[in-house]
């Protein structure tokens, strides 16, 4: 930077005052003509001079605080940027736990929907099964056949063990009766998925009720003497299309021996 004036070799010391003043240059005393246009009229070079300082430091004072002006705008936008990157992240994060969420319900509804079928599958299944068995309705040995006897049709057979033993569904059915029926005493009878009906006599107590749904084996009373009978046994009769028929061939035909 060249200096604010220099000394002419020829200039004396005594006018270095003068010499001030007329070196100058022009181009400081343009930048400070703000300042050295608030010198009162008749002022001196050397005032003139003192003021170019005083411009400059006001002329650096206003650039730092310009500076400070701008460095603070910058430090709010930096802020600003980071407040929206942190809520973009937020916002991302929030999204992805939401789906994450979702997944996991459609998951779950997926493996309970899977379940469901699966249990409805194993119910019909065994549905399927039961109706298919057949069990013995009565223990002991048969004491009576099916056939005419006495001048009438004996229309079931009779099963002795004893009472109190345990009396059970023939096949899977749907209990259509339970209670007494006169000369039969205590007797249930059992509606089953192919239209046949099966009846248990003389019981000594039952243990289901009308409308209830029983599978092959499964007790429906025990053995007794009740209504027309002389000794404890089960009287079991088959009906298909209300019809009597055999119950020991029915049985057998099921792979039940009697």
């Amino acid at each position: 930077m060249p200096p604010l004036y220099a000394r002419p070799r020829h200039a004396a010391p005594r006018d270095i005052t003068k010499a001030r003043a007329a070196l100058v240059p022009a181009v400081l005393l343009a930048s400070t003509t703000s300042a050295l246009g608030g010198l009162a009229a008749g002022a001196s070079a050397d005032d003139a001079v003192r003021a170019v300082p005083a411009a400059a430091e006001l002329d650096l004072a206003a650039l730092e605080a310009e500076r400070g002006r701008l460095l603070e705008e910058q430090a709010m936008r930096a802020a600003r940027d980071r407040a929206g990157a942190e809520q973009v992240r937020l916002a991302e994060e929030a999204r992805r736990a939401e789906e994450a969420r979702l997944a996991e319900e459609a998951r779950l509804a997926e493996e309970a929907r899977k379940a469901e079928e699966a249990r409805v599958a194993a119910a019909k299944a065994e549905a399927a099964a039961n109706a298919a068995k057949s069990a013995r309705p009565g223990d002991g040995r048969l004491t009576s056949g099916f056939g005419h006897r006495w001048g009438r049709l004996h229309a079931g057979i009779d099963l002795a063990c004893g009472t109190g033993c345990t009396i059970r569904a023939a096949a899977a059915g749907t209990v259509v009766s339970a209670g007494w029926e006169g000369g039969y005493g205590r007797a249930v009878r059992i509606q089953h998925g192919d239209g046949t009906q099966t009846l248990y006599a003389h019981l000594s107590s039952i243990s289901v009720s009308r409308g209830e749904k029983v599978v092959a084996g499964e007790q429906v009373g025990r053995e007794g003497s009740t209504g027309n009978s002389t000794g404890p046994h089960l009287h079991f009769e088959v009906r298909v299309g209300g019809s009597p028929v055999n119950p020991a061939a029915w049985l057998r035909a099921r792979g039940v021996r009697v």
